[in-house]
């Protein structure tokens, strides 16, 4: 029977998430040729994702009022959930009517397994009780995994979700120890490497002439203060600045770039006009509205500084010195899975601009271990393959 395959991920206009899915695409169809794969949203649009965010703002606000009483925290947290489910079946109905009982779903990576931020645990729930019930096997491909909380409701409900039967596996780009709190069966879970290091072998860019310009990736404003780090904007500015400063003292040419987030553009613009430059390409290149001209832009490259982890990812694929700004604990992950663990730098070191070139300057002279690469890339491909070949459900 011909395989009917979902790759569910997020389609934003941080291109570094289109990514995800297009390489994981490629690995399915490489493996699969014949199969029928289809991409879907893990929201079914952008407007519920804005109403589930938004939906019980009277209980968020609670919620922090009592956030020093667990057990009162609890009891808001479920009854949020429940009024969600309630509200938002059109989640559930969603995925009923795109997954038939011989597909195959895949979640095709990127930061899913969260519980602070971005609700996922709500299509993440809806999806695995459906296919549970359809007995419709799921794989997390490559997953982000990003903490884990045994007071917190939506981490256990997380937990709930992958410890069902329609679970067949799971892989993690990243926090293998937080993934292990997670999941009763350590059999079914393992280390793999981002899809997006498939990214030379995704994308057809013969035709891009490469350059001797450091890449500087920009990011949003106020990041690091939504992840818990002290830093203003201002803060973020100078360092690009100094940076930049400290780039041409060394004789470096030097361009501003961004995964395709408008904020993260707009971080370039604010960027050059504290410096008194104009706003035009040769200081910034243009916002990037299809994936491949953002992986044209990396690649054109001859090394980049970035704070977005799949501009550092797109960039270590194509063999790009990069250093990574961490805002995130995902990037250091990614730094100690490819054994460079010294480029990702955390805000006391991304800070001093001498600092940060030396760094640059060391990764451009000793590039990669691509036997270390190479090795995450086939774990990837090898557990896609398991699972697709062996992935019917038992119970």
């Amino acid at each position: 029977m011909k395989k009917e395959i979902v790759l569910v991920g997020l389609k934003n206009k941080n291109l570094g998430d289109i990514a995800i899915l297009d390489t994981c695409k490629f690995l399915v169809q490489n493996l699969y040729p014949d199969a029928k794969i289809s991409i879907k949203n893990i929201f079914p649009n952008r407007q519920t994702m804005k109403e589930v965010n938004n939906l019980h703002p009277k209980i968020d606000f609670a919620i922090e009022k009592v956030k020093n009483y667990p057990y009162i925290t609890q009891i808001l947290n479920f009854s949020k959930w429940w009024l969600s489910q309630k509200r938002k079946t059109e989640i559930y109905k969603y995925y009923k009517k795109i997954l038939k009982k011989n597909s195959y779903v895949i979640f095709a990576g990127g930061g899913i397994i969260k519980f602070s931020r971005e609700y996922l645990w709500n299509p993440v729930y809806s999806i695995t009780t459906y296919c549970q019930r359809k007995k419709i096997p799921v794989f997390f491909n490559a997953t982000g995994v990003e903490g884990y909380d045994d007071k917190n409701f939506y981490s256990q409900l997380l937990k709930y979700s992958l410890n069902k039967p329609c679970v067949k596996k799971i892989t993690t780009r990243d926090d293998i120890n937080s993934l292990k709190k997670y999941v009763k069966n350590w059999n079914k879970i393992s280390i793999a490497g981002d899809s997006a290091l498939w990214a030379r072998e995704t994308y057809n860019i013969e035709d891009v002439e490469k350059t001797n310009i450091i890449g500087i990736g920009v990011i949003r404003s106020n990041i690091f203060n939504d992840y818990g780090i002290n830093f203003s904007e201002k803060q973020l500015v100078n360092t690009y600045i100094n940076i930049i400063k400290k780039l041409e003292e060394k004789g470096y040419k030097w361009q501003l770039f961004c995964n395709g987030a408008k904020s993260d553009y707009e971080m370039g613009k604010i960027i050059l006009t504290t410096l008194g430059l104009p706003i035009e390409e040769k200081y910034l290149a243009p916002r990037p509205q299809k994936t491949i001209d953002l992986i044209k832009k990396i690649y054109s490259y001859k090394a980049t500084i970035s704070a977005r982890l799949h501009a550092n990812i797109i960039a270590v694929s194509y063999d790009i010195p990069t250093i990574g700004l961490v805002w995130n604990n995902k990037l250091k992950f990614f730094g100690e899975r490819i054994e460079c663990p010294e480029r990702f730098l955390v805000k006391e070191q991304f800070t001093n601009a001498n600092f940060v070139i030396t760094v640059l300057e060391n990764a451009i002279l000793n590039g990669y271990n691509k036997g270390v690469i190479n090795s995450l890339k086939s774990k990837t491909q090898k557990s896609l393959y398991e699972f697709l070949h062996t992935g019917d459900i038992d119970e």
